[in-house]
């Protein structure tokens, strides 16, 4: 039996990422050529640095027709991997019971299949912006009850990568309780991606405008 061919699962540049670094080595050459900057030898590291991470991180193009069939077969068995269990585009979009956990165990059985499934995608179609693009190949339909659902015909994003670190509000944290029981608890436990899948949540849920007294209503009225 053939033994399946693995590939890296270090992040690689998309092709607006390619752009920048690549602009900003040409900043760092001009730098090092500028007979205004003094510290030539800062300028020097920063130019190294630079070429090293472009280097390292632009996608490579398969080397010949024998690793570029050895690629095309492991992606087709990493999506096959990972659509197994992704939630479907009516659970991103109407977040119903079980949809906040469904997604989480999900990511977690398969970061690292997304992450080498993303990088073969980025070297098999150079150039393309949406070759890494896994929102394409979502599931439709829902295997969940859409009782309840908390937010009916929305769609939330889940975010592609990792920004600044997602924080919650007093008030927020006082809204994951109505999310789900006891969520609000294991935000210190959650990656960056799933504070964000679940702030996500929290802004597309609707708000409830307090209660208000015939007491208030007559003192109110015009």
């Amino acid at each position: 039996m053939e033994a399946t061919t693995t590939f890296d699962t270090k992040p690689l540049l998309r092709p607006r990422q390619v752009e920048e670094m690549q602009n900003q080595v040409k900043i760092a050459e001009a730098k090092l050529n500028n007979p205004a900057i003094l510290d030539k030898g800062e300028a020097r590291k920063q130019l190294i640095r630079g070429r090293a991470s472009l280097e390292s991180q632009t996608p490579k193009p398969p080397v010949d027709a024998a690793e570029e069939g050895r690629m095309v077969a492991r992606s087709r068995q990493l999506l096959d991997q990972v659509l197994a269990g992704m939630p479907s585009q009516e659970e991103m979009r109407k977040a119903p019971p079980g949809a906040v956990d469904k997604h989480m165990g999900w990511e977690k059985r398969n970061k690292p299949a997304i992450l080498e499934w993303k990088n073969l995608q980025l070297r098999l179609r150079p150039g393309e912006s949406e070759a890494a693009n896994l929102e394409r190949h979502r599931p439709v339909g829902s295997t969940l009850s859409m009782d309840n659902a908390f937010i009916p015909g929305q769609r939330f994003h889940i975010p592609d990568g990792v920004g600044a670190t997602v924080t919650f509000s007093d008030a927020e944290l006082g809204q994951l309780d109505t999310l789900k029981a006891g969520l609000r608890d294991t935000v210190g436990s959650m990656t960056n991606e799933q504070r964000q899948v679940v702030k996500d949540m929290l802004e597309l849920m609707p708000t409830t405008k307090p209660k208000t007294s015939a007491r208030d209503r007559l003192e109110n009225a015009p």
